[in-house]
C-alpha cells in the first residue's frame, strides 16, 4: 500500500506516500499533509548535524510470532448479496482446505463483526461451531479426523454486523458509502479493505499473510452497479429482476488481505499490455481526465515487466478509484486507489499520480506474487515497491529527479524519523500490532536500503537476483533470508555483512570527513571517522561501525576522476589519492548512496565551485545546504553572507535542475536583503512550477504589501499549485485591494473546485471580517471536501466573537467525528483552536471519544487541547500556527 495524494496534494514538490498514511491510521497525517502541502512546494532541509544519539528511551515492543496454522486453505469462493441499509453483507463461503496435522478434528478461523447462522459440509453434513466475540474466532468442529491427504469442503452461511470504521482509519472489512445530508452528492459504493489482517471482518478465513489460496467470488448488486474483484471476470448474468450477478475467479494463489470487492457504478478505460488488459476504473462524469491520469499506466506496466524479466502475472491488471480511500491497496490483480488520484491536464503542469499508480503496480511482483510470510518481514513488499517507484521514476523523469524526489527523500525521511526518536531495524519481530510495521523503515528506509543494496551489487547482479528471486518463490510467501540466500545462489555474491548492517540492526554512519592537500607530493588525503555511538536506551541490535565500498569524485582543473574506496568497520581510516594539482571538488560518496549523516568541513570558495560545478545533483544540493546554513549564522562575517547570497541568487536562476533551483529559492527566503529579494523575483517567472512556487512563498515570508501586486499576477498562473501559493502570499500581505482579488477567484471554474478552495486559503491568511459569510456559506454542506476544509479554517481565522462561529464549527467537528470522517474533523477541530474561544477544550474532549484508541487523531486531539490550553493562559495567538 501506499505514502500521500499521490493521492495529489496540489502544490508539493514530491509525491508523498498515502499508502503508508493509511496504515498508520494516521488521519491527522492526512489532513495535515494536504493543507501543508497546497500551502507550498517547500521541502525544508533536515538538519542532521545535531541528532541525538541517545533519545528518550520508548517502551520496547513485544515479540510477535507466526501463529499454529493446523490447516493448508486451498480455496475460497464467496457468494454475496448487500443489504444497503443495514450496512450488511450476507455471504455464504465454499471454503477448501487440507490438514496439515494427523488427526485434524477441529478448525480455528477468524472472524469478526458478523452472525454465522450455518456450517456444513459439503456434502451437507451439519458441523457444530461456536463464534467467540472476544477473540474474534470461529471455531468449527469436524465431526471426525481429518489426516493430511484428505481434502473436505466446508460451508458457511453467514452475514456482517453492520458499518465497521474502527479499528483502521478507513474501517475494517467492508466499508458502505451512501449520499449523506452532509454530501448529497457522495456516490453509492461498497469497498474492503484487507491489510493488515481485516478481511476476516467480512469472511471467514485464517488472516494471516503465510497461507495462500485461490479465490473467487460472486456477487448480485442493484443495476447500474459493477462489481470488481480478483482475476477474470468469468460471467456476467442479468437476472431479469434489476439486478445483475458478477462472477469472478483468480487461478493464482495469494493471501487473504489481497482478497477484495468493490461495488460501484464506474466506466472501464481499456488499455492493454502484451495482450493482457489495463483498466482503470472511473466515475462517469470523470472519464477524460482518467485518461489524462492513467496515460501511462500501459508504459509502467511493460517496464516492471522488462526489467524483472517477467511478465505481468495475472489475467489483468485494474485500478479503481473509492470515495473516502486515503491511498492505494495493493489487492491482487485489483487495485484499490483514492478517487482523489483522478486530475485533469492541468494539475500535471505541477505533478501527476505516478508515483501512486507505479508503487501499487509494483506490488503485483513485490506483495502479491511475492508476499512477506509474517508482518515482520514487510519491507519485502513495502519497500520494493517504494524502490520499484523510483526505479520508474528513473525511467520516466531521469538520472536526476530520480537522485533528489527518491533517493534522497528516501533518506531525509528515514533521517528525520530517526531523529525524531523512530528507532528499530527493518527487520524485527518486536512490534506493537501487525498495523504499526508499515511505518518509514517499510517504505522510505527499506528503499534506500534497497538502493544501497543495486550499487553494492552492480547492474547486472541486481537484476539478475531479483529475476531469480522472483521466478524461485513464485507465488509463495517469503522471508528475508530467501532474498538473502537468493541472491548468492543467482550472483554468487555473499551479502551476509550487508543484511546484518542494514536490516537486522538499527543506525546509520555518521562520518566525519576531512581534506589535506600536500603540494609537494600532489597527494590528497582523506581521513573518514565513524561518529556514530551505541545507543544505550534501546534493546534493539545496533551496529558499532558500518562497512560499505563508496564513490569518491575528485576534481581538478584537468578535469575529474573517481575512486572506488571501502569503508571498513572502524573508527577512522585514512586514503591518499595522487593527483595532478590542487584538488578544486571533493566529494564523498557521489550521488548519495549511502544512507548517513556527514560532517565536511569546506571553504565557502570550495562550496560556491561545487554548488556551481558539480555534475552530481546531490554534491550541488548538499553544497547549497552547507552555504544556506552558513549564510545565517552569527559567526559568519557580512562580506562572507554577501558572497553566499551571491552564490544562491544565482543558483536559483542558473542551475539546470529545478530542484536545485528550488532549493535555492527556499534558501533565499531566510535573507533579508535585496540581492535575494531581487533574485527570488527573477525565480517567479521560473518555467517550473515547483520553482515559481518555492520563489513566491518565500517572497511571502517578507509580508511586504509592495509585492502584492506580483503575486495578483500569478492568480491567473496555469499552475494549480503557483495559485494556491500566490493567494496565501497575497493573504499575508494584508493589502487594500487582496480581499476583492481573491473574492473574484471564487469564481473561477477549476478541477473540483482548486482555485476555490485556495482563494479561501488565501482569506485565511488575509483574515478579513468581511470573509465571514463566506466562510459560513462554503463550510456547508453540499460544497466539495477541499473547498469545506479551507472554509473552516477561514471560519476559524475570522469568526472570532461571531455569535454563531462557535457553533457551527462545533456541530461541523463532532459530526465529522461521528461518522468517521477525520478528514474534515481535524481540520475543524483544528479551526476551534485558532477561534480561541476556550469552550473548544470541552468539545476536542469529547472528540477524543469518538477517535481510534492509540492513533493519531488522538494524539493529534491532545496536541490542540494542549495548544487550547495555551491560549487560555496567553501563551499563544490562537491563529498561530502550530509547529
Amino acid at each position: 500500500m501506499r505514502a500521500s495524494q499521490p493521492i495529489i496534494f496540489f502544490g508539493s514538490d514530491r509525491q508523498m506516500n498515502p499508502d503508508l498514511f493509511r496504515r498508520n491510521l494516521s488521519a491527522l497525517c492526512l489532513v495535515v499533509i494536504i493543507i501543508l502541502a497546497q500551502t507550498a512546494f517547500a521541502r525544508p532541509a533536515p538538519d542532521f548535524g545535531q541528532t541525538p544519539q541517545t533519545p528518550t528511551a520508548r517502551p520496547f515492543p513485544p515479540t510477535q510470532y507466526i501463529p499454529n496454522h493446523d490447516f493448508d486453505t486451498i480455496h475460497v469462493a464467496l457468494d454475496l448479496h448487500f443489504d444497503w441499509e443495514r450496512e450488511q453483507l450476507i455471504g455464504v463461503e465454499t471454503m477448501v482446505l487440507r490438514p496439515l496435522l494427523r488427526d485434524l478434528q477441529n478448525i480455528e478461523l477468524d472472524a469478526a463483526n458478523m452472525t454465522v447462522s450455518s456450517v456444513k459440509l459439503a456434502g451437507a453434513e451439519t458441523l457444530k461451531y461456536e463464534t467467540d466475540t472476544q477473540k474474534n474466532k470461529l471455531r468449527i468442529a469436524l465431526g471426525r479426523s481429518y489426516q493430511p491427504t484428505d481434502e473436505l469442503t466446508v460451508v458457511i452461511a453467514y452475514h456482517t454486523n453492520g458499518a465497521n470504521k474502527i479499528p483502521g482509519l478507513v474501517g475494517a472489512g467492508l466499508r458502505f458509502i451512501k449520499p449523506s445530508a452532509d454530501d448529497p452528492t457522495r456516490p453509492r459504493q461498497i469497498w474492503s479493505q484487507g491489510e493488515s489482517e481485516y478481511n476476516h471482518y467480512w469472511f471467514p478465513v485464517y488472516d494471516h499473510p503465510n497461507d495462500f489460496f485461490t479465490s473467487e467470488l460472486t456477487a448480485t448488486v442493484e443495476k447500474p452497479l459493477t462489481v470488481i474483484s480478483n482475476g477474470k471476470l468469468l460471467e456476467t448474468k442479468d437476472n431479469g429482476n434489476g439486478t445483475r450477478t458478477f462472477h469472478w475467479k483468480i487461478d493464482q494463489p495469494h493471501a487473504s488481505y489481497l482478497s477484495s470487492i468493490i461495488v460501484g457504478e464506474y466506466v472501464p478505460i481499456v488499455s492493454e499490455y502484451a495482450g493482457i488488459p489495463v483498466i482503470t476504473n472511473v466515475y462517469p462524469n470523470e472519464v477524460g481526465e482518467g485518461k489524462v491520469t492513467a496515460a501511462r499506466l500501459p508504459e509502467m506496466v511493460k517496464f516492471f515487466s522488462e526489467k524483472t524479466d517477467l511478465k505481468y502475472p495475472y489475467a489483468k491488471y485494474a485500478q479503481t478509484i473509492v470515495r473516502d480511500f486515503g491511498g492505494g491497496m495493493e489487492n491482487i490483480s485489483a487495485t484499490t486507489q483514492t478517487d482523489n488520484m483522478i486530475h485533469d491536464a492541468r494539475t500535471e503542469l505541477d505533478q501527476n499520480t505516478d508515483g501512486l499508480q507505479s508503487h501499487e503496480l509494483a506490488h503485483q511482483w513485490f506483495g502479491d506474487y511475492l508476499t512477506c510470510r509474517f508482518w515482520s518481514d514487510i519491507w519485502l513488499n513495502e519497500s520494493f515497491a517504494t524502490y520499484f517507484q523510483a526505479m520508474w521514476d528513473e525511467h520516466k523523469l531521469g538520472a536526476d529527479d530520480f537522485l533528489y524526489s527518491d533517493v534522497k527523500a528516501n533518506q531525509d525521511a528515514y533521517l528525520n524519523a530517526w531523529k525524531q526518536g523512530n528507532r528499530h531495524p527493518i527487520v524485527t519481530k518486536n512490534y506493537v500490532s501487525p498495523d504499526s510495521v508499515f511505518d518509514t523503515y517499510a517504505y522510505p528506509r527499506g528503499g534506500a536500503v534497497l538502493h544501497m543494496l543495486r550499487k553494492t551489487l552492480g547492474e547486472d547482479n541486481w537484476w539478475r537476483a531479483i529475476n531469480y528471486y522472483l521466478r524461485k518463490y513464485a507465488n509463495q510467501p517469503v522471508e528475508t533470508e530467501q532474498f538473502r540466500v537468493a541472491i548468492e545462489e543467482s550472483t554468487g555474491q555473499s551479502m551476509d555483512w550487508f543484511f546484518d548492517e542494514w536490516l537486522y540492526r538499527m543506525g546509520h554512519p555518521v562520518f566525519r570527513v576531512t581534506q589535506n592537500y600536500d603540494p609537494a607530493t600532489k597527494a590528497l588525503k582523506l581521513t573518514v571517522e565513524q561518529l556514530q555511538t551505541i545507543d544505550p536506551t534501546s534493546q534493539f541490535p545496533q551496529v558499532a561501525f558500518f562497512q560499505m565500498p563508496v564513490d569518491i569524485e575528485i576534481g581538478t582543473a584537468s578535469g575529474r576522476r573517481f575512486e572506488h574506496v571501502q569503508i571498513l568497520p572502524k573508527k577512522e581510516q585514512s586514503f591518499t589519492f595522487a593527483v595532478d594539482s590542487t584538488p578544486l571538488l571533493v566529494n564523498f560518496d557521489y550521488r548519495d548512496t549511502l544512507i548517513k549523516e556527514v560532517q565536511f568541513e569546506k571553504t565557502t570558495e570550495q562550496l560556491a565551485y561545487q554548488l556551481t560545478r558539480d555534475d552530481d545533483v546531490l554534491g550541488r544540493v548538499w553544497a547549497l545546504g552547507q552555504l544556506a546554513a552558513r549564510v545565517n549564522a552569527t559567526t559568519t562575517a557580512d562580506v562572507e553572507k554577501k558572497q553566499i547570497t551571491s552564490e544562491l541568487a544565482n543558483a536559483v536562476t542558473r542551475d539546470k535542475f529545478w530542484g536545485v533551483r528550488a532549493d535555492a529559492a527556499t534558501a533565499l527566503g531566510t535573507i533579508k536583503d535585496s540581492v535575494a529579494r531581487n533574485a527570488l523575483i527573477a525565480a517567479t517567472k521560473d518555467p517550473n512550477a515547483r520553482v515559481r512556487v518555492r520563489a513566491i512563498t518565500s517572497l511571502a515570508n517578507s509580508k511586504d504589501s509592495s509585492l502584492a501586486d506580483l503575486y495578483e499576477r500569478f492568480l491567473n498562473d496555469p499552475s494549480y499549485a503557483v495559485i494556491k501559493a500566490s493567494t496565501s502570499a497575497l493573504g499575508q500581505t494584508k493589502s487594500p485591494a487582496a480581499y476583492e482579488s481573491l473574492i473574484k477567484l471564487l469564481e473561477v471554474p477549476s478541477w473540483r473546485d482548486n482555485i476555490k478552495a485556495s482563494a479561501l486559503v488565501g482569506l485565511t491568511a488575509l483574515q478579513d471580517k468581511r470573509a465571514l459569510a463566506l466562510a459560513f456559506n462554503y463550510a456547508e454542506k453540499g460544497n466539495l471536501p477541499q473547498v469545506r476544509t479551507a472554509a473552516i479554517g477561514l471560519l476559524g481565522a475570522v469568526g472570532g466573537g461571531d455569535a454563531k462561529a462557535f457553533g457551527v464549527i462545533s456541530e461541523i467537528a463532532t459530526r465529522a467525528f461521528e461518522r468517521g470522517d477525520f478528514t474534515l474533523g481535524i481540520p475543524a477541530a483544528e479551526a476551534l483552536v485558532s477561534l480561541g474561544d476556550l469552550r473548544g477544550l470541552s468539545v476536542l474532549s469529547e472528540l477524543g471519544k469518538s477517535a481510534p484508541a492509540g492513533s493519531q487523531v488522538q494524539t493529534s486531539l491532545t496536541k490542540l487541547q494542549e495548544r487550547m490550553r495555551k491560549v487560555a493562559s496567553g501563551g499563544v495567538n490562537p491563529n498561530t500556527p502550530p509547529p
